[in-house]
């Protein structure tokens, strides 16, 4: 049992060396600022903590499903066709320029009328237009399921490591956005508020499109 816990199948086979680089690659991916972490810190600013679970549960089963996918191969798939590679990054591209109009349009705290909280699978579909998602999850299945002497249990850990992290990052930023609420309330502020969130998004999207950037956050 040297480099792993006392109860190695807790890690599926990997050494506490390696368990701890993964948890340093997600914690790195999940909490820096993205498309999805922006998602979340707006639609607590504008619904309160309590609206973006779902956002926060379509990331983790989004990417955990990725992840198992990739696993499995699919990943190696979809990015070996350069047309459905494409494909994918212009629904990720396209989605984020309309959820960016969306919240520009928005000039009052919860207002429906304009802009709603992502739903479950709504934003689980934005995970699947998410190229460098894709990629991320590719590269980690790689690395991690090499040598693995039971896949199932080691596809299992990753994925539950995957949702934990997409989970608590988004619902990090949900919280900082919900303690905005009170502050924002006053004058034009959630106005220019939604307006710089929805500048960041196209931008994103809009360097995605240029250069493939990444939007896994």
């Amino acid at each position: 049992m040297t480099g792993a816990l006392a109860g190695p199948d807790l890690l599926a086979g990997l050494s506490m060396a390696q368990f701890a680089a993964l948890l340093t690659l997600l914690a790195v991916g999940a909490f820096t600022p993205g498309p999805n972490t922006t998602i979340a810190a707006v639609t607590g600013a504008n619904f309160g903590l309590r609206a973006t679970l779902p956002h926060c549960v379509g990331v983790a089963f989004g990417f955990a499903s990725i992840v198992a996918l990739c696993a499995a191969g699919v990943g190696a798939l979809v990015l070996a066709s350069p047309a459905l590679g494409l494909l994918v990054r212009a629904a990720g591209v396209l989605y984020l320029l309309w959820l960016a109009l969306r919240l520009a349009r928005s000039a009052a705290l919860a207002d429906k009328q304009v802009l709603r909280p992502l739903s479950v699978w709504q934003s689980v579909i934005l995970q699947y237009a998410n190229i460098k998602a894709w990629m991320l999850a590719l590269a980690t299945a790689a690395s991690y399921m090499a040598g693995a002497q039971s896949p199932l249990r080691r596809v299992l850990l990753m994925c539950a490591v995957f949702a934990v992290f997409g989970f608590v990052s988004n619902g990090v930023y949900g919280a900082l956005g919900a303690g905005l609420r009170h502050w924002l309330q006053v004058g034009d502020r959630i106005r220019w508020f939604n307006r710089a969130m929805g500048l960041a998004l196209a931008l994103t999207a809009l360097w995605i499109a240029r250069s493939g950037g990444p939007m896994s956050h």
